[in-house]
């Protein structure tokens, strides 16, 4: 009777430990799936906005100046795609060129920032996806410099939105 009794404790532990372990396996590779669908849906987001002919543009130029602000180092060219109607912002496009050109896009959906490119003419294409405010997914790109792009994304939204 001990044996059985101490046999049914054993299997229940194994039991215990087989359904925390499916458990895991379900949470660790659930989020996974959905994350890799989402930034899917973003590419093809991307690419949907690219062919809209539609989209209002607005398109600011000029230089880029030292620190002191007398000595030009560069230009910059700024880019924004909008609803018709001016009212929803979707896409920036911010280049800027000194010894070397660095060209950044920031994406919205819905009001929500998704997406962030970076490329230059000498390093591989950084890459940020945002989820509903949080990184979800980062290609060559240190922390660092992603708050720093974080931060790019939610003045430029800031200042399309007191333009409006």
């Amino acid at each position: 009777m001990l044996f059985l009794e101490s046999f049914k404790n054993q299997q229940m532990k194994v039991n215990s430990i087989l359904l925390v372990l499916v458990a895991l396996s379900i949470v660790a590779c659930g989020p996974k799936i959905n994350n890799d669908a989402y930034v899917k849906d973003i590419d093809r987001y991307v690419s949907k906005l690219a062919a809209d002919t539609r989209l209002k543009t607005n398109l600011s130029q000029g230089v880029l100046t030292d620190d002191s602000g007398f000595n030009d180092v560069g230009t910059f060219s700024y880019q924004e795609r909008m609803s018709p109607d001016g009212r929803e912002l979707f896409h920036i496009k911010n280049v800027e060129k000194t010894d070397r050109t660095i060209t950044e896009n920031y994406y919205y959906k819905d009001n929500r920032l998704v997406f962030i490119t970076v490329n230059t003419n000498s390093e591989a294409a950084k890459k940020l996806y945002v989820k509903k405010g949080s990184t979800l997914s980062r290609v060559n790109l240190s922390k660092s410099y992603e708050k720093i792009l974080l931060n790019k994304a939610k003045l430029f939204k800031k200042q399309f939105k007191s333009a409006r």
